[in-house]
């Protein structure tokens, strides 16, 4: 006998992208089949989200961008499977609305179900899934020994074949009704532009939930050691054996100031014996007071969306600085056992402020908008089963 392993399962990667984003972004129809946007909708279930900001752009935009978007809010309700195909639950929230589920529950271990986009996915043991009777595919498993078997069902509720009263929708309530009959904590979350979660004509209300909203934490940071952001020479020639190195390095100190961590701020006084970290070009930092603004909860990739494209805008549109920046930050809630997606970090840079940039000059006579570059991280795991 010898052990099957997968050589990838143990490796956590991160995947980067550096480009240039669109002269002008519409909050209301944003690029979203492009990096970063794409990056931010491939991420449907996100549990925390945070924005860095320096602090004097902060007290000079940021009452203008919190107008603009909405406090997140979510239900939290237990619930069997079975109620998704109820008819007024069905007709509501699935065929005419628009809503985001997720069970309680670990992936590779217990039963767990997600909704999205009128997509229905059931993560199943071996004994549910051949009681059920549902057309799935085995999970991918790592090639891991002493892992049970699992299967993953997925069911577009959207389809026209999916009515009451069809020979393979009434196939799919009677194993919810008659297999799937345990009874679950879900995160519901209603992307409707008007979410109805307490009215008495609601079809969640009859199931007591209790609503939760993302309000906004803030945090001054203080001092903190910044590095320069800019990747100018980086994209030609020699300096491309550099991009690498330089990007982990920015990912690094990033990581750092979303935890708020001692190493970063600028009167830090660690021995060296203890902490031998340095932020990336430390003869070049400066120190520059931050602000980071956090929410938690079941925050929603279209809403996630908007923060960016409203702040984007009014760095593209409200400052005359071009020294401006921001990173936003989101973890995921990880819905594989195998190369789960973990979430991604954004940085967008300041614009190139170098005396010889010529190119600059060309542009503002030519009345075109600055372009900002921006760096895109997107963490995916290894294994859930360890």
């Amino acid at each position: 006998m010898y052990e099957i392993d997968d050589p990838d399962l143990q490796k956590e990667k991160c995947y980067t992208t550096i480009g240039k984003l669109p002269p002008f972004v519409d909050p209301q129809q944003p690029p979203v089949k492009k990096c970063p946007f794409s990056s931010i909708s491939k991420h449907p279930f996100v549990h925390s989200t945070s924005l860095i900001l320096p602090k004097e752009i902060y007290d000079s935009v940021w009452d203008s961008i919190s107008s603009r978007i909405q406090t997140p809010q979510y239900a939290k309700v237990i619930m069997p499977l079975s109620v998704l195909v109820e008819r007024d639950f069905f007709n509501c929230y699935i065929k005419i609305g628009d809503i985001l589920l997720i069970s309680e529950g670990r992936s590779g271990v217990d039963n767990v179900y997600t909704l999205h986009n009128g997509v229905l996915r059931l993560e199943l043991d071996k004994n549910s899934f051949e009681r059920a009777g549902l057309d799935g595919k085995p999970i991918r498993s790592g090639g891991r020994k002493h892992v049970k078997e699992r299967y993953a069902v997925e069911i577009n509720l959207r389809l026209p074949s999916m009515l009451h009263g069809k020979k393979g929708f009434e196939r799919i309530v009677w194993a919810f009704k008659n297999v799937l009959t345990t009874s679950v904590t879900w995160l519901f979350c209603d992307l409707t532009p008007s979410p109805t979660y307490s009215e008495e004509d609601a079809p969640i209300k009859k199931h007591y939930p209790q609503i939760l909203q993302c309000t906004p934490e803030v945090n001054i940071l203080g001092s903190i050691t910044v590095p320069p952001l800019f990747l100018s020479g980086l994209e030609t020639g020699t300096g491309l054996e550099f991009l690498h190195e330089t990007c982990d390095e920015i990912q690094e100190w990033l990581g750092l100031v979303f935890l708020n961590s001692p190493r970063v701020h600028a009167n830090d006084t660690i021995d060296p014996y203890l902490s031998r970290y340095a932020p990336p070009n430390q003869d070049e930092c400066r120190p520059v007071d931050l602000v980071r603004i956090s929410w938690e909860g079941l925050l929603p990739s279209a809403w996630i969306t908007q923060l960016f494209a409203f702040t984007l805008r009014k760095f593209t549109f409200g400052l005359s600085k071009t020294d401006g920046w921001f990173a936003l930050t989101s973890l995921a809630l990880g819905r594989e056992a195998v190369e789960s997606k973990d979430g991604y970090t954004v940085l967008i840079q300041p614009l190139n402020k170098e005396p010889t940039g010529i190119q600059q000059s060309e542009t503002s006579a030519a009345g075109e908008r600055p372009q900002h570059q921006f760096i895109c991280w997107e963490y995916a795991g290894g294994s859930s089963y360890d």
